[in-house]
């Protein structure tokens, strides 16, 4: 692992870690200005829309954390990031986590993953575009 591969792989972890850290503080705009860069297309399984605004990734955000607090969800935690480069400023990103919450004393033990991909800016990585992962695991970048 080159310098420069180190250097990406902890601006990522930073840039997940801000994720996290917003996300349970209710910070969607910081989410939304700071982790992604729109226009961001989410792919799901049948469909893809995209989120042409910060303001739209502000209402995404808040309808679902609305969702989870109302179900009894507490906060988050990072379990791990795992990332590989596509070239060109690109880079295939997953993280791993735990959501818990308190009508639940189970909650928390799976892992959870999103994958993104993700563009290196001067400012640093940003989100580009959202993969939803219709089943709970661990998403990896393996070699061909």
């Amino acid at each position: 692992m080159t310098s420069s591969d180190a250097d990406d792989s902890r601006q990522i972890e930073v840039l997940f870690q801000r994720y996290i850290k917003a996300w349970n503080a209710r910070d969607f705009a910081c989410i939304a200005n700071e982790v992604y860069r729109t226009p961001v297309p989410v792919f799901d399984t049948g469909a893809t829309s995209t989120l042409e605004t910060p303001e739209a990734i502000v209402s995404l955000l808040s309808g679902l954390r609305g969702e989870l607090d109302a179900a009894g969800f507490t906060h988050s935690e990072l379990v791990e990031v795992s990332h590989c480069d596509l070239g060109g400023g690109l880079a295939f990103a997953s993280f791993h986590y735990r959501r818990f919450n308190a009508r639940d004393p189970q909650a928390g033990k799976e892992v959870l993953s999103s994958a993104y991909v993700l563009r290196r800016y001067a400012e640093g990585w940003r989100c580009v575009a959202h993969v939803v992962q219709p089943q709970p695991g661990r998403l990896r970048c393996t070699p061909v």
